[in-house]
């Protein structure tokens, strides 16, 4: 004998008339939760749609959407002339079966023990540097209060009013764009690169130009040489990728290629305009050493540029890319530091012939970049807007750079070796007393909202041969600046 369910059933049927869900989707929600769990069994008849809506007090229509759409999705059956019924399905377990409610961690765990070789490669490091711009002295940030604003809303109401279907659609891969031919101009004549559009392809920043390199020139087991120190972000995704990474030493002239042993190395990544972290501006004859090198050896290198618009004594120093003859240089640039870290926008300098590869890729993994705030980036460099913003701000962190050098061969001679002018937007400062305690003093520099790093993070093992810190100005106004550094006082001192 069939089963009809009885008002007494439906109790747990929670229906709230001033909710902003509709009625119909609350109850549906409440009978789907009750097929799931059991509190109705498969095989039960559902009463009629008018006995439903009077006992629930809701219109037969809500009744019939909410029941027709159960019906849809195989949480209900109906069969002509005898009713609508309860389909058996399979009860709704618990994912946390062995956890105590005090066991928080159980969870995480679980999923812990389900990441890829890759997956734990590139989330190795649960960061205490905050990129949001609210921390002072941070070693990586722009001051984003120094955006020209109201020319970029301009721009961008230009850019829209224009409504060309051209960058609505997916974009048109053999054709260069006019941010891609805006930075073959740009770079010829700020970094010395001669190069056509053709040869410049965007990205959504340096790392997306890495992971791009990484899947379409590396096989697993390849070696890539990386400096040692480096940034360890990016050698996470050569980890990723399953290379062998081979240390790439860096000394007074930057990373030594002398130093890898291996002769068959696929791929190398430098800094040479900045050497991240180390602050080093790669001289000529290094220079030339680690191209004659990549030439013997068939190796190609990816330069990142990463600092190198913000020198502020002297002139531009050229990167390698500029002196490549050979094709051996990939090149990597990014706005993220000079515009807004949130553009995602970057590029790379290649071979023509790697370029077009390279675009397909992008094509077949990622459909589209986003062509309006190119057009709009494309926009700021053509009109002149770009390099007046650049020559403010180096002014500008100019200033700071010097004010923090100022405090730090006043206040902290006691506690830093005296530190050295930089380019970028941090400055190196080494411990007198090797032995502290960085992790300590890291710690309590978060708690107190500074953005500071330690040398120790850059090194694949995490231990430096000298500690010393990261003390950060670009960010931070000079009056910002004397208030932090009576905070960095404070953590230093503690203990």
């Amino acid at each position: 004998m069939v089963r009809t369910i009885d008002g007494s059933s439906l109790d747990g049927l929670m229906l709230d008339a001033q909710s902003a869900r509709p009625l119909y989707l609350q109850l549906y929600d409440g009978l789907r939760e009750m097929i799931l769990s059991g509190a109705i069994p498969g095989g039960m008849r559902i009463p009629s749609s008018r006995v439903l809506s009077q006992s629930l007090g809701v219109s037969r229509f809500t009744v019939v959407t909410a029941l027709d759409q159960l019906v849809a999705e195989g949480y209900l059956r109906s069969a002509r002339g005898s009713g609508t019924y309860v389909e058996t399905v399979p009860r709704r377990q618990s994912t946390n079966t062995h956890a105590s409610p005090e066991d928080e961690n159980a969870i995480p765990d679980r999923f812990e023990k389900r990441l890829s070789r890759r997956g734990q490669a590139l989330t190795w490091r649960t960061s205490l540097t905050l990129n949001d711009g609210s921390q002072q002295l941070h070693m990586a940030t722009p001051d984003h209060r120094l955006f020209p604003v109201d020319i970029w809303s301009r721009l961008t109401k230009e850019v829209y009013a224009q409504g060309d279907f051209r960058i609505v659609n997916y974009r048109e891969i053999l054709r260069p764009s006019l941010l891609e031919e805006q930075i073959a101009r740009h770079i010829a004549v700020s970094r010395g690169i001669r190069c056509e559009p053709e040869d410049v392809v965007t990205t959504l920043g340096a790392h997306h130009a890495v992971t791009l390199l990484a899947e379409l020139l590396l096989d697993p087991g390849d070696t890539v040489a990386f400096e040692e120190p480096g940034m360890a972000a990016i050698r996470s995704i050569f980890q990723s990728a399953a290379c062998r990474i081979e240390p790439m030493h860096v000394d007074a002239s930057g990373p030594d290629p002398h130093t890898v042993t291996s002769r068959d190395v696929k791929l190398a990544f430098v800094t040479a305009a900045k050497q991240q972290p180390m602050t080093i501006a790669m001289p000529m004859k290094r220079k030339l050493e680690m191209l004659h090198w990549a030439a013997d050896r068939d190796t190609l290198i990816i330069e990142d540029d990463l600092g190198s618009e913000f020198r502020y004594r002297g002139g531009p120093i050229p990167p390698l890319k500029a002196l490549d003859r050979s094709g051996q240089v990939i090149y990597i640039g990014a706005f993220s530091m000079t515009l807004l870290q949130s553009l995602r926008v970057g590029y790379m300098i290649m071979p023509r012939a790697l370029a077009e590869k390279c675009r397909r890729l992008i094509q077949v993994r990622y459909r589209a970049l986003p062509q309006f705030t190119e057009q709009i980036v494309g926009r700021f460099i053509e009109d002149g807007h770009y390099a007046r913003h650049l020559h403010r701000m180096r002014r500008i962190y100019a200033r700071r750079q010097n004010r923090l050098l100022q405090i730090l061969r006043s206040d902290f001679a006691d506690i830093f070796e005296p530190p050295e002018f930089a380019s970028g937007f941090y400055n190196l400062c080494y411990y007198r007393d090797q032995s502290v305690d960085e992790d300590a003093i890291l710690i309590r520099c978060r708690h107190n909202n500074l953005g500071v790093e330690q040398l120790s993070y850059y090194y694949a093992n995490r231990a430096s041969p000298r500690k010393a810190l990261l003390v950060g100005f670009a960010a931070s106004s000079e009056e910002e600046i004397d208030i932090a550094a009576k905070a960095l006082k404070r953590c230093l001192a503690a203990g």
